[in-house]
């Protein structure tokens, strides 16, 4: 046997796959690519055409992203813990002690304090984790990304300050990514299937649970508008209204 033709042979195929797991790799990792001022300007004058008011910026990134596994399951068990003792009832949907009701509402806490506190030390979470949104609540984010789903947000009331706070558990993405649609593709999905529409108030990309009452699942990429004050979510990959 000719050992160093082998040899060679096995050199070469050794190459060949590394560069075949290279390109693969790569094409995993997300590409640099954003709209440009033209095509921005383009849309703002149809927009006009159409009597459909643009009050925000536009974010010209593509992003090239895949779903996100997350869980809702225990998300409150330590706040339940900590406010209220041991949970003894894990069904158990309303709470009261002599400073605080809470309820539990569809995942959602609605929690009744007779004194003020700091939101994040009162849930026991890091304020990094979560971003100011355009209507003044906080906004959970996971690597970057807004997840829609998990939110906090501060009402005083006459007597008392009510905390409306959801919570999701990301548990990582999903290795595969792809291109999702842009800003602009978002806008003109929605205007297509949700008429008379007369101002785009807000546009932000980020994840959203459909089902939040699920134990475990996958969040996907949306672009959610807030149009006439009301909130859309366009799936980032489909374009269709979720």
């Amino acid at each position: 046997m000719n050992w160093s033709k082998v040899k060679t042979i096995a050199i070469v195929v050794f190459a060949v796959l590394v560069l075949f797991l290279t390109v693969k790799y790569l094409n995993l990792l997300p590409k640099e690519e954003s709209l440009t001022d033209k095509q921005i300007k383009t849309a703002q004058n149809i927009l006009v055409q159409n009597s459909i008011k643009l009050s925000c910026t536009i974010d010209k990134k593509i992003y090239y992203v895949s779903k996100l596994n997350v869980k809702t399951e225990s998300a409150y068990d330590n706040v339940l813990t900590k406010l209220f003792g041991k949970r003894v009832d894990k069904y158990q949907k309303e709470f009261e002690s002599s400073i605080y009701h809470l309820k539990i509402i569809n995942q959602t806490l609605f929690l009744e304090s007779k004194y003020s506190q700091d939101p994040f030390e009162l849930f026991d979470i890091n304020k990094s984790d979560y971003i100011r949104d355009y209507d003044g609540s906080y906004i959970q984010v996971y690597k970057g990304y807004p997840i829609f789903d998990g939110k906090l947000k501060i009402q005083k009331q006459k007597n008392t300050t009510l905390y409306i706070f959801t919570k999701v558990i990301p548990q990582g993405f999903e290795l595969k990514r792809s291109r999702a649609i842009s800003a602009l593709e978002a806008i003109f999905n929605l205007l297509n299937q949700q008429k008379n529409i007369k101002e785009i108030q807000n546009i932000k990309f980020g994840y959203y649970l459909k089902d939040f009452n699920v134990i475990q699942g996958q969040a996907v990429p949306v672009w959610r508008i807030v149009a006439d004050g009301e909130v859309y979510y366009i799936n980032g990959f489909t374009g269709m209204l979720e």
